[in-house]
């Protein structure tokens, strides 16, 4: 790896932490996919969502950032599954590194599905600019909440936009 190469990948990943940030409106429909995940099975967006909100995070071996938020939110899978929610951690890591991919996580004990976009498409058709970006998507396939970058904390925010979907957000009962 060349010295502007390891540069590059730095300022993307302080990028995503000095620049984290969130939208709470809905944007549009989410564009379908079906991918494999690192088991072989296919993953098809159209059959998640019929179960409830799915939760898509974007990440690579190479981003720190994105590995501290996929490691935050681990100790809320258990809450993801009982409010009927899908989680999907997208590997964006290129052919040559994706068998290392599902030993990375089995090691950091990830309950995820992880998903593998090798080529990057499903990276381009959700626009993803800075790594990790991470997306929630309700059951009428609308992308309701998009968050760039990771901060401590983040993770919060992120599962109260999750439990507002599925109708069990406290700090929301009061707005009612």
């Amino acid at each position: 790896m060349t010295k502007i190469t390891k540069t590059l990948f730095i300022l993307i990943c302080l990028t995503g932490l000095l620049f984290a940030q969130e939208k709470t409106t809905a944007l549009k429909n989410a564009p379908s996919f079906t991918l494999n995940d690192v088991s072989g099975k296919v993953v098809i967006l159209d059959s998640l969502v019929k179960k409830g909100p799915v939760i898509m995070s974007f990440w690579a071996l190479w981003c720190k950032m994105c590995i501290k938020e996929l490691d935050a939110l681990k100790p809320y899978y258990p809450e993801l599954e009982s409010l009927g929610a899908s989680y999907l951690a997208i590997s964006q890591d290129k052919s040559r590194s994706i068998p290392e991919v599902k030993p990375f996580a089995a090691g950091h004990k990830w309950k995820y599905q992880v998903v593998l976009d090798p080529e990057n498409k499903l990276r381009k058709s959700y626009n993803v600019q800075v790594m990790p970006s991470l997306f929630i998507i309700d059951q009428n396939k609308k992308i309701v909440f998009t968050h760039q970058g990771y901060k401590p904390g983040d993770e919060k925010k992120i599962m109260e936009k999750v439990r507002e979907l599925s109708g069990k957000c406290k700090a929301c009962e009061g707005n009612k």
